[in-house]
């Protein structure tokens, strides 16, 4: 899974942290410059992924199913890797400095072919890539103080190096499919990632006879599989990606030690609170990010209300549950993920009989009352995960979906009054996480 960690940059300069040049440090925000212009994508597009790096057999079959179809198809890394620091010249725009130590702010990295990059994301991500920069999405380039091209980054490289990355290209979230930077595999190597974690499969093609050729090699989702098209509707409980977590919970800065891993101390103070808080009704203890504290009361409220209280053991949840867990899943050197749980966005419920990788025991009517009040649940997880609950923010209650457990029945209620985005353009919105939507 190295290979879905590491990130390059363009032009990259490997160089110890410790030899950077002192800067000037700069307070205000960036002046803007001129927004990114849309530029066409072209087909459908398919990912074809596993919940660890993928084996070569299944990579050998989705390509084969791919040119049954007469598609086109690529290997590509969903990764996570840590940014140090955005500087124009010799200005720093942003510093994830909390203190002593190699502070870093979580960023998703999509590692893609270039030749592919034009029908997959657009000429001018294309264009960036190949003359050896990154693209950055909007969104995650807002976040560094304005950043825009032409300005530098230093990646966090599984050696503890920093690599010195550019800017070519700022592009609209939705054509970069939802990550915070793109860049080639010839990048990607030079912090350490060179695994495919995931095969696309992109261009004019017949969807029906993608779907049969895909089949007919085993490549089913949900069976050690994870099959994402971008025409699929949307699932209940599909998560939400990692620039929109930052953007909704508060981007935090972290670092590794020699036990796992430290979150800035004031993000921690700011967002959470002091210790676990019991939730009325229920009796549940969690230490909740603020913002989700209102969604996870309501559903608590409503799981007492409809005399169901009994189907939460508080023993379990109290003692070995809950929602503040910050995490490392470590792959090599600097590289791995950070759990969900470190944003405090998810609680885990009944994990003793509700255990990761085992069949959900969840009762179903729990698990749709969360999903009224803005959470999605792990147990349709590819790797199933029934005391999961991971609040997203809007109602998926009403989503209609060919769930594998718990499937949403047709009661109508609430939906979300913004547009919801396309498969296709959140399609690489989970890179940053660990592979699939399974949780650390």
């Amino acid at each position: 899974m190295l290979a879905a960690l590491v990130a390059c940059a363009v032009v990259a300069v490997a160089v110890p942290l410790a030899a950077a040049e002192p800067v000037s440090q700069i307070d205000g925000p960036a002046d803007v410059g001129a927004p990114a212009q849309r530029i066409s994508r072209s087909g459908d597009l398919v990912s074809v992924s596993q919940s660890s790096a993928m084996s070569a057999s299944i990579i050998a079959s989705a390509h084969s199913a791919a040119a049954a179809a007469g598609a086109q198809s690529v290997g590509s890394s969903g990764y996570s890797v840590g940014l140090t620091w955005v500087r124009r010249g010799d200005v720093v725009m942003q510093d994830a400095a909390a203190g002593p130590g190699l502070w870093q702010f979580p960023m998703g990295v999509s590692v893609l072919p270039v030749e592919a990059l034009t029908a997959l994301m657009g000429s001018d991500v294309q264009t960036a890539v190949a003359n050896g920069m990154v693209a950055m999405s909007e969104t995650a380039a807002a976040m560094r103080n304005g950043a825009r091209a032409g300005d530098t980054i230093g990646l966090v490289a599984a050696s503890g190096e920093i690599v010195t990355d550019t800017i070519g290209f700022v592009a609209p979230d939705a054509y970069v499919g939802g990550t915070d930077i793109v860049m080639s595999p010839a990048m990607a190597a030079r912090l350490g990632v060179d695994e495919v974690t995931r095969v696309l499969i992109y261009g004019s093609f017949s969807r029906n006879a993608l779907d049969a050729a895909l089949a007919s090699r085993g490549l089913v989702d949900g069976t050690a599989v994870r099959v994402v098209r971008s025409w699929d509707a949307r699932s209940p409980d599909s998560i939400l990606g990692s620039v929109r977590t930052k953007q909704l919970l508060g981007e935090f800065a972290y670092q590794l030690t020699a036990t796992g891993v430290e979150i800035d101390p004031a993000w921690v103070a700011s967002r959470l609170p002091a210790t676990r808080e019991t939730y009325a009704s229920i009796g549940v203890r969690a230490r909740c990010h603020v913002v989700i504290r209102n969604d996870l009361q309501a559903a608590l409220t409503e799981v007492y209300e409809s005399g169901l209280a009994g189907a939460i053991d508080l023993g379990d949840t109290n003692v070995y549950g809950g929602c503040y867990n910050p995490r490392f899943n470590r792959l090599t050197g600097n590289l791995g993920f950070l759990s969900r749980h470190a944003w405090a966005q998810a609680i885990d419920m009944n994990p003793s009989t509700n255990a990761q990788g085992a069949r959900p025991q969840m009762d179903c009517r729990i698990v749709r009352i969360f999903r009224k009040h803005g959470f999605a649940w792990g147990g349709n997880f590819l790797t199933p995960d029934g005391m999961h609950f991971e609040w997203v923010g809007e109602p998926r209650h009403t989503l209609q979906y060919p769930s594998e457990y718990c499937p949403n029945v047709a009661t109508g209620g609430t939906q979300s009054l913004v547009e919801p985005p396309t498969q296709r353009d959140v399609m690489f919105a989970n890179d940053g996480w660990l592979p699939s939507d399974d949780h650390p």
